[in-house]
């Protein structure tokens, strides 16, 4: 007869039957006789039978649906927020329910699971007491409606204490210098990669397009601040994008099930439930708002005007 033990059992069947047939004889005295602790003897005093029961998850999240696996990329690139955080960040913005470990196999799939860090990249000091840095991003998003023009999808991520802002369908110039007039913070410059191109037919587009990154120089000269253009490191990860939104054409009913990017209205609803009420890992468990109003306490001329947390 062929006995299946887990290989972490300290006990045989054998052994577990004389446990549950001696009940004359006492814990420390059956613990003693067979060589293991007096918790695996009450253990199978309390079982029936003398068997390994199923070692598998009794609850096993649901694998991640394509578009799900687009927004979390998306929120990666955007947030280039940690694996504890960025958990929390698809729940906020897209309600997706995933394992930590579902999540970083996601990343690696996409082979984005490493980010370069900024520092390394640029020739800014990120930990400049007198301000910060917004890292700027601009996607371009199927509609995956015929006839219909990509949504532009635009973030602002501060550096410093990783506050968020986004807009869909917005002009460059009006976006990014709004922000920043309205920003407690003193911004001391721009940084930006090229927009990322994202579409859900065959034809892949990789080209940069100059007159965004020329927009945005000219915004930054005229605001006094510095900017400074990133090389993007991610065309695997773009590719990898690209074919995922191929098979969400293919495999969707157009008329039912076509993904939506939401709207301007429900996007500033969770970036400001992210900004006010999400405690960030990387924060040391403070919102962003309330690490930048801890800042302001011991830097306040680093500041335009004081934060207030709503």
């Amino acid at each position: 007869m062929k006995i299946r033990l887990h290989k972490n059992a300290t006990t045989t069947p054998a052994q577990r039957a004389y446990i549950q047939n001696n009940p004359h004889l006492s814990v420390a005295d059956l613990a003693k006789k067979t060589g293991v602790s007096k918790t695996t003897i009450r253990r199978w005093q309390n079982r029936k039978d003398v068997y390994d029961r199923p070692h598998t998850p009794k609850r096993i999240k649901k694998a991640l649906a394509p578009i799900e696996e687009i927004q979390i990329i998306l929120c990666r690139m955007a947030f280039r927020a940690g694996l504890d955080d960025l958990l929390q960040i698809t729940d906020s913005f897209f309600n997706i329910n995933c394992s930590r470990a579902g999540l970083n196999r996601c990343l690696k799939r996409y082979q984005i699971s490493r980010i370069p860090k900024l520092k390394q990249s640029v020739p800014f000091n990120l930990k400049d007491y007198t301000g910060t840095y917004l890292y700027y991003n601009c996607f371009h998003l199927p509609s995956f409606l015929p006839d219909q023009p990509p949504v532009v999808l635009q973030t602002l991520l501060d550096c410093s204490f990783r506050t968020f802002h986004a807009q869909y369908n917005a002009a460059t110039h009006t976006f990014i210098s709004d922000h920043i007039q309205k920003f407690p913070l003193r911004v001391l410059g721009v940084i930006y990669n090229d927009p990322i191109r994202l579409t859900a037919d065959n034809t892949h587009t990789t080209k940069t397009d100059s007159s965004s990154g020329t927009t945005i120089e000219h915004l930054c000269s005229t605001l006094d601040t510095s900017c400074f253009h990133m090389d993007n490191p991610h065309t695997n990860t773009i590719s990898e994008l690209n074919l995922q939104m191929q098979n969400i054409v293919k495999q969707s009913d157009i008329e039912k099930n076509t993904p939506t990017w939401g709207t301007n209205e429900a996007l500033a609803q969770q970036i400001h439930h992210y900004n006010f009420k999400s405690p960030l890992s990387f924060l040391k468990q403070k919102t962003p708002y309330q690490a930048m109003e801890v800042h302001y306490t011991d830097f306040p001329n680093s500041f335009r005007h004081k934060p207030v947390a709503s």
